[in-house]
């Protein structure tokens, strides 16, 4: 059984929004957001969550021997990430707004694309000219630094998964 819904289609790129917008926050088109009626489906009853194959283990069997640290330049972030970047790590930079997080998150991605390391910084705020100005006022060159201005989640994960970097960072 359908029911119908009002929702705001921009007129320039087609992205539908629940809400009415002055700019598309998509395009970033001003006044293009039309009212529209849709058909919405109900939604799907949740699926059951699936056990993973893996099974829990004791603190004391699991061998932490192999896991090298990613060693960065600058030795007092090493310090505070307990010697280095963990391979598959989530990290969490958090602060006041205009303290320098991104600035840092950026001179962590050179370090690592200086060494080789394939790189790709993804922002939801700032544009790809905006990094980019940034990038050359520290003097950050490398071409193993991919840039991508996003909001949503699933084409972040896509990106990821695609490129394979050794490092992602999604600056929020």
């Amino acid at each position: 059984m359908t029911r119908q819904r009002i929702r705001y289609v921009c007129q320039n790129c087609g992205s539908v929004q629940a809400k009415w917008m002055g700019r598309c926050p998509d395009c970033g088109e001003w006044n293009t957001l039309v009212e529209t009626v849709v058909e919405v489906s109900p939604k799907e009853p949740s699926r059951p969550v699936l056990l993973s194959a893996n099974e829990p283990q004791p603190l004391t069997a699991v061998n932490t021997e192999h896991d090298a640290r990613i060693r960065l330049s600058m030795t007092e972030l090493d310090r505070v990430l307990g010697g280095g970047l963990v391979p598959g790590s989530v990290n969490l930079i958090g602060g006041d707004p205009g303290i320098g997080k991104s600035t840092l998150l950026l001179q962590v991605a050179a370090d690592l694309a200086e060494a080789g390391g394939r790189v790709l910084y993804i922002s939801g705020e700032e544009s790809l000219r905006q990094i980019k100005m940034r990038a050359e006022r520290l003097g950050i060159t490398s071409g193993n630094i991919l840039l991508m201005s996003e909001v949503h989640l699933e084409p972040i994960l896509a990106h990821i998964e695609q490129v394979q970097p050794q490092l992602a960072i999604v600056d929020s």
